[in-house]
């Protein structure tokens, strides 16, 4: 399971209502959609690998994540597919083709910055605010496309990584900038000092107690 990301994003409403989609849910496809189609609720591994082999995907930078790789390309045969698999592999590479991407997960870690869509939302349009979790990261590049849309306004987002201290900060944009930064460093190259104050930040903003880092 990846680690839940908590994100606070504060901006003008009228900002603010372009993430949300017409059923009133945050959604990161108002503002960069996936233009592929895929229908099925999981992805098969057996047809992602056949694709990737199919299309020439790069390996990994990893030497033994590579290896592993070129191992399961060499070995992947469509025959021995199932229906269903294989149906994923012909709309996987549809998808590429059209798209540039294999499905919708594929394109979420590589467009949004994130694995998933919002999820755990609070939307509060009276005060400006919303807030949402998302899966290892927080959507960036969603936000900055926001901006883009919406150049004369400033948006705010402050978010917290549940491994409390780690992946955290605030960031702020405007006109599709990035106009300032304040974001923790890698736990390794942080000061105690450091450490315990972004630790203590990241749990006043996700509202654990003193004693909870995580659920």
């Amino acid at each position: 399971m990846p680690n839940h990301v908590t994100n606070k994003v504060s901006a003008p409403a009228h900002v603010l209502k372009s993430l949300i989609n017409e059923s009133g849910e945050i959604d990161f496809n108002t503002i960069l959609p996936f233009r592929g189609e895929f229908s099925w609720g999981g992805i098969s591994g057996q047809a992602e690998t056949a694709a990737e082999a199919i299309t020439a995907m790069p390996l990994d930078d990893h030497p033994l994540i590579a290896g592993l790789q070129q191992r399961s390309r060499a070995e992947a045969n469509v025959l021995q597919m199932s229906d269903e698999c294989f149906e994923q592999f012909i709309q996987m590479l549809r998808n590429k083709r059209s798209s540039g991407h294999f499905h919708s997960l594929d394109f979420a870690r590589d467009v949004w910055g994130t694995k998933w869509n919002a999820y755990d939302q609070v939307i509060n349009l009276d005060k400006d605010e919303l807030s949402f979790n998302t899966a290892w990261s927080c959507p960036l590049p969603v936000l900055m496309e926001l901006s883009k849309l919406h150049p004369a306004d400033e948006i705010t987002v402050r978010y917290a990584d549940e491994d409390l201290g780690s992946n955290c900060g605030t960031v702020k944009f405007k006109a599709g900038e990035t106009v300032s930064s304040e974001v923790a460093g890698r736990w390794n190259g942080m000061s105690d000092e450091q450490r315990q104050q972004w630790t203590a930040w990241a749990r006043d903003l996700k509202g654990w107690p003193e004693d909870e880092e995580d659920e």
